[in-house]
């Protein structure tokens, strides 16, 4: 055998639950083997693992099945006065033969339809794990790193515990910062996918013509430069998993459209070669409002409705202040860890501070803010001079609007505020804004647009 299989954290349970079941690589040795196997052939623990399998079930057949490559389906054998089916089929990568998997049972047969069914599922487990994707497809975060106390961002961890159990495409709505790849791991570990790929690909950070063959990958010489034997994009990868499409409003139309094809056709076409069936759970996350770029002609409407099956909106900071001292708190026992300080808060004045900021950068920036002033602490308590940097943004905040207090200038800013205040109240709704501030929808539009609302 080329390269040895690992069983130990992939399909255990799948494998238990077929029942008799026993894998072996190319040279017969046995790789795997289930309490049922064992006990049928009475095989004692220790399991030989690495052991021949001819040694333990001599009319096995299964290594003449790997030798040959014909399998052998549904056929129907007898054992201690049991008739039973067996199926030996053959575990590959592409071409190659990686060893054999016999499966036998004593109810009712499986179709051959199911059990194709049940070795893909196998199959893509073993590729995935074979391939060693850990290094850009494992999570680091799960539903209970998210904190909050703020009730309206309960309702939307609850909801994405409901959703993470589908198989639905999620679109996340959020500002910078806010968390939403927080809320994009927790939906992929709390989902059946959990045990296969996790693949993120931000939009953004990628350029425009090379963001097509990321997402779908190219086959060997589509183009000058490309690597010997093709590879493998990001929605190859993920099949059987979860991929996270990052700042999907950064997304070409063009590219749009090939991916509209794939949501709805479950299918790909590389670059450069054939097309290819893929099952994959899409999340995206946006940082701005889709449904106003469908408005302006940025964002296909097609596949805007592919996308936002389920929809989750990631409050800002500043629409949950009572979360901020729980947050400090949490950051600074995060710092005290990582940085060996001994930090014990923040005092009055200074948490008065922290709560009466508007945070534009939300947690990534509170975080950031909290870091800093542990650079000029070093015991105690954080007090107000270590927050000098955002005293500054604060002061400057408000000279700015006392320089613009003309008369239009404080009608400027007063509508600005019943913008953001009708916003808040109909949790981002601009239709239901617009009612409540007795204005035309086109209206609160520009009028957004004009001062930069977000």
């Amino acid at each position: 055998m080329k390269q040895n299989i690992t069983f130990e954290s992939i399909g255990r349970e799948f494998l238990e639950s077929l029942g008799v079941v026993v894998i072996i690589d190319t040279e017969s040795r046995i790789i795997y083997m289930t309490e049922k196997y064992a006990e049928l052939y009475q095989i004692s623990k220790p399991y030989p693992i690495g052991r021949k399998l001819y040694e333990f079930v001599p009319n096995e057949g299964l290594s003449a099945v790997v030798q040959t490559g014909k399998e052998c389906v549904e056929e129907f054998f007898e054992h201690d006065g049991r008739t039973m089916v067996i199926n030996r089929l053959l575990i590959r990568k592409g071409e190659e033969v990686l060893g054999g998997f016999a499966f036998t049972s004593t109810g009712s047969r499986l179709t051959l339809k199911q059990l194709e069914s049940k070795m893909s599922f196998l199959n893509k487990q073993v590729q995935f794990y074979r391939d060693n994707y850990f290094e850009n497809t494992g999570t680091k975060y799960n539903i209970d790193q998210i904190i909050s106390q703020d009730q309206e961002l309960k309702k939307v961890i609850e909801f994405t515990k409901r959703a993470a159990r589908t198989r639905s495409a999620v679109l996340i709505y959020g500002e910078s910062g806010t968390g939403k790849e927080l809320f994009a791991h927790s939906i992929h570990n709390l989902s059946k996918r959990s045990k296969m790929p996790f693949v993120i690909l931000n939009c953004a950070a990628i350029p425009e013509n090379l963001l097509e063959s990321e997402l779908f990958g190219y086959a060997e010489g589509a183009f000058t430069g490309a690597l010997k034997g093709g590879k493998k994009g990001k929605i190859e990868q993920a099949d059987g998993g979860t991929l996270l499409l990052d700042e999907i409003n950064s997304m070409s139309l063009q590219l749009q459209a090939k991916l509209l094809r794939v949501v709805q056709e479950k299918e790909i076409q590389v670059v450069g070669g054939q097309t290819k069936e893929v099952d994959v759970r899409f999340v995206f996350t946006t940082n701005q409002d889709l449904i106003d770029m469908v408005k302006a002609g940025k964002f296909r409407e097609d596949l805007y409705y592919r996308i936002n099956v389920v929809e989750l909106r990631i409050p800002p900071l500043r629409q949950r202040k009572g979360d901020i001292p729980i947050l400090v708190n949490h950051f600074i026992d995060k710092l005290n860890e990582e940085l060996g300080s001994h930090i014990t808060g923040v005092d009055e004045k200074a948490l008065d501070l922290l709560e009466s900021y508007q945070w534009p950068g939300n947690i990534r920036e509170l975080e950031n803010m909290i870091e800093r002033a542990f650079n000029y602490a070093n015991s105690g308590e954080l007090s107000l001079e270590d927050f000098e940097r955002l005293r500054l943004k604060i002061s400057i905040a408000e000279k700015k609007l006392e320089s613009n207090f003309t008369l239009r200038g404080a009608r400027e800013e007063a509508e600005k505020l019943a913008i953001l205040r009708a916003l808040r109240q109909t949790k981002g709704n601009k239709k239901k804004a617009a009612d409540l501030l007795d204005i035309d929808r086109s209206v609160l539009y520009d009028k957004i647009k004009r001062y930069n609302v977000k």
